[in-house]
């Protein structure tokens, strides 16, 4: 056999063992890293609804609230909006590399700050943390794909400077209904950057 044939053989074996066949449809495998993330994160919520129920089986891509992508098998978007969860956000969530789609909205987080470990997140194209309380970390700049920001819906956020701002340069819309702006004495000057 050539070596060609021998290597288009091995991806074809690899590529076969990366999806499972049900009912005809081929449904693509999450990987092993990053359901383990997801796990993590999981244990770290309380969940009174038992909305994450979905999140025990081997396949993270079947989970509620999960999408991966077709072909590659990476978590693309993770939403678990009004599902009144509680707790802390896990850092786990740094292990979805791929992750552009976060929605982690209108729970019952009691206030907990964002965390800014979500700063490193870098494939964000899409973010809504409304619910959540404190200070802006300043690491959300750094979200520099990022073409969707929600940080609304809060009364009591604390904003002194709106400087993390000027770094998000994909940004398409941002939604900060109910932020108290009167400390942030920069925030024309960001403004005038777009």
């Amino acid at each position: 056999m050539e070596n060609s044939s021998v290597v288009f053989v091995l991806l074809t074996i690899a590529t076969i063992s990366a999806i499972s066949f049900s009912n005809g449809n081929i449904d693509v495998l999450c990987r092993e890293s990053e359901r383990q993330a997801l796990l993590r994160f999981k244990q770290d919520l309380k969940d009174p609804m038992n909305r994450l129920s979905t999140w025990d089986g081997g396949d993270c891509c079947s989970w509620m609230g999960i999408t991966c992508d077709n072909l590659t098998s990476h978590v693309l978007e993770l939403r678990v909006d009004f599902s009144r969860l509680g707790g802390k956000i896990n850092p786990s969530l740094l292990d979805l590399k791929y992750l552009k789609y976060l929605d982690l909205s209108e729970n019952n987080y009691e206030g907990i700050q964002i965390p800014s470990f979500i700063g490193s997140l870098k494939s964000l194209t899409h973010l809504d943390l409304s619910g959540f309380g404190g200070k802006i970390p300043h690491q959300l700049g750094n979200l520099s794909n990022l073409h969707y920001l929600n940080l609304g819906d809060c009364n009591f956020w604390k904003v002194e400077s709106l400087q993390w701002m000027s770094g998000l340069s994909s940004l398409q819309y941002m939604e900060m209904t109910g932020i108290d702006l009167s400390k942030a004495f920069d925030w024309l000057q960001v403004v005038n950057i777009w």
